[in-house]
């Protein structure tokens, strides 16, 4: 039975408690109505402790979540544009780049733009600026647990070129702070296609500040470049806003936790009055081998974000093509992938640095 507000409530107690369900937790869609974002879909997901929505015409990713009312992941001074906006150019993605808890990046291609034997193609991919054809929300209870669903299908084709489909689907439950995701990914077209995939989750003030720190299931961590390399020693720390910070990426092998999955967490145990607030993300390392980490602290624009990916070629499609590190999907294979993402705050936080430490332990103690 879910736990709200401090107390444990079966559905009929529930029921005796609140005509609508809608009074404490639910989904409701929505548009936003002005600037750049006029007119795009979007859904607000409430669990009762997780707030998180999700933009329908932004591939069902995150732009905004909070815990128990404390906003944790970063939002960029873009602020929501419409797919219309959209500038395949360069690095010009960054234009309607809005950060929240997740921005997926691919689906043919993640990292600079560039130009190789399948064309050219922009900073980060088309996905995230791609609206959802066929979308939908489910509410049900099994016994005492009230679940919810939101289910979309988002298409990145081109005429006489690639046809990749992303099939969606996050699921979450009353009373919870985690959000589970099934993402899979097929080649309906016919022809092999690159399909490389990044997950960027971002975290903002509170939750960023001079006591978080960044924690990995990993076996190995080197920089992206020199930048990054000059704050090797550094790389899982946060920090105060500072002046021109050159950002830093560093690139992760990830190994599995007690469970299987692999983890990267960015906490805070000093935010929120000590009470603390966090989140972690827990993945299978063999569907999203890589994992990396972004650390930009400059004033104004201040963010630390972890990425689990399927290929570790952060310097992007043109590098992975020319290093055998190009991931590709035949015609009609698919290609399956499940995260959970879970808000902490509390207990929860030292709870997800030991198991992270217990399966760092565990790789250190066999190689």
């Amino acid at each position: 039975m879910p736990e709200l507000f401090g107390e444990d409530l079966t559905q009929a107690e529930l029921a005796a408690r609140v005509s609508s369900l809608a009074t404490i937790g639910g989904i409701t869609e929505f548009e936003y109505s002005s600037g750049r974002a006029r007119g795009v879909r979007a859904v607000r997901l409430e669990t009762g402790r997780l707030c998180v929505e999700f933009v329908i015409d932004r591939a069902l990713d995150i732009v905004r979540a909070t815990l128990d009312g404390v906003p944790f992941a970063w939002r960029s001074s873009n602020e929501i544009a419409a797919p219309s906006y959209y500038d395949a150019d360069g690095d010009e993605w960054l234009r309607s780049f809005f950060g929240g808890w997740l921005t997926t990046c691919g689906l043919s291609n993640f990292g600079p733009a560039g130009s190789d034997a399948w064309g050219a193609f922009g900073l980060h991919g088309r996905i995230d600026n791609t609206p959802a054809q066929e979308y939908g929300t489910r509410t049900w209870w099994e016994g005492e647990r009230c679940f919810f669903e939101l289910r979309a299908t988002m298409r990145e084709s081109k005429a006489l070129g690639a046809d990749l489909v992303l099939h969606r689907r996050w699921r979450s439950e009353l009373g919870s702070a985690t959000l589970h995701l099934e993402d899979r990914v097929v080649n309906e077209g016919g022809e092999r296609a690159p399909h490389m995939l990044l997950y960027h989750c971002n975290a903002g003030f509170p939750l960023l500040g001079a006591q978080t720190r960044v924690y990995a299931s990993r076996s190995a961590t080197e920089a992206r470049d020199p930048a990054a390399q000059a704050g090797i020693e550094e790389w899982n720390c946060g920090g105060e806003p500072a002046e021109n910070f050159a950002e830093q990426v560093f690139i992760h092998r990830p190994i599995p936790c007690a469970d299987g999955r692999a983890r990267a967490a960015i906490l805070n145990p000093a935010a929120c009055g000590g009470r603390g607030i966090g989140f972690e993300i827990a993945y299978d390392p063999l569907a999203l081998p890589a994992l990396f980490s972004w650390r930009q602290l400059s004033r104004g624009i201040y963010v630390l974000a972890v990425e689990p990916a399927n290929t570790p070629a952060i310097q992007g499609r043109a590098y992975a093509g020319a290093h055998g590190l190009l991931p590709f999907l035949e015609p009609g294979e698919e290609r399956r992938y499940a995260l959970s993402f879970t808000a902490l705050g509390g207990e929860d936080l030292t709870a997800s640095i030991a198991t992270i430490a217990s399966a760092n332990a565990t790789s250190a103690a066999t190689r």
